[in-house]
């Protein structure tokens, strides 16, 4: 077993992806609003600005720390196979250690298997499997220096549903849900603590792309998935929650 202690107040330096907007930005901002530095990621560099902006504006008045967190913008594809480790690097230059890596990115499909194209499904696959995977093996060797390392993982209803037209990006959750339940299992004797938590109906852009039949008041807000994420991370007891199964309110419950 490591002799890494566990310490919640420890949480001090994160990368989140995915955070210029939906449930990343609403993570990046809580986190923010707690005293944590966190790198934040996106494509487009003045989407990760305004995000900035939007971050700060947030933690000010929430602050419950002397100083609220820091942001460092970081534009990256993670598309590309080259990027997990370009992002690590620029991640530990920018903070200087690591605590906690939230693999928020991800992309959405509605399309039928028979209309599903190769370029489509190596897309889907690359950043919502290959990108997370390979961002905690970057991660591992700066988590196991943390006093509180943690990888917390967003996937998806549909990371253990199935649903008509959705069948490439369930089977990249379903990557997702598969390669962490291992993972987890490596790192134990190391103490990192790996969460899960699997939302549906999320009030995001991506929901309207694949599911505009919802309607869209009864969508959980970006900002109880964050607060969740945040009692997961800074709960360090002798209690673990490996998965976080979420539905709307409105859903008939454990359906």
């Amino acid at each position: 077993m490591s002799n890494v202690k566990s310490d919640p107040a420890s949480i001090r330096k994160a990368l989140v992806t995915g955070s210029s907007r939906g449930i990343g930005l609403s993570i990046a901002k809580v986190l923010a609003s707690h005293g944590v530095d966190i790198c934040i990621t996106g494509r487009n560099f003045e989407s990760l600005l305004k995000a900035k902006r939007q971050i700060l504006d947030y933690a000010q008045p929430h602050c419950d720390t002397p100083e609220c967190g820091l942001v460092f913008p970081i534009q990256v594809d993670l598309g590309l196979p080259e990027t997990p480790a370009i992002l690590m690097d620029k991640t530990i230059e920018s903070l200087g250690s690591l605590d906690l890596l939230v693999n928020n990115a991800g992309i959405s499909l509605s399309t039928p298997l028979e209309e599903t194209t190769i370029e489509q499904w190596n897309t889907i696959m690359a950043i919502n499997a290959r990108a997370p995977y390979f961002l905690c093996k970057q991660a591992l060797p700066y988590l196991r220096n943390s006093f509180s390392p943690t990888i917390v993982q967003i996937a998806s209803v549909v990371a253990y549903e199935g649903y008509v037209d959705q069948s490439a990006y369930t089977a990249s959750k379903h990557a997702l849900l598969g390669f962490t339940k291992s993972l987890a299992k490596e790192v134990h004797e190391d103490g990192i603590r790996i969460h899960t938590i699997s939302p549906g109906g999320v009030a995001t852009d991506m929901i309207g792309a694949v599911r505009p039949d919802i309607d869209t008041s009864a969508l959980i807000d970006p900002d109880e998935i964050a607060q969740m994420v945040w009692f997961l991370v800074s709960h360090r007891g002798n209690a673990m929650v490996d998965h976080v199964a979420i539905h709307r309110s409105s859903k008939l419950p454990w359906t």
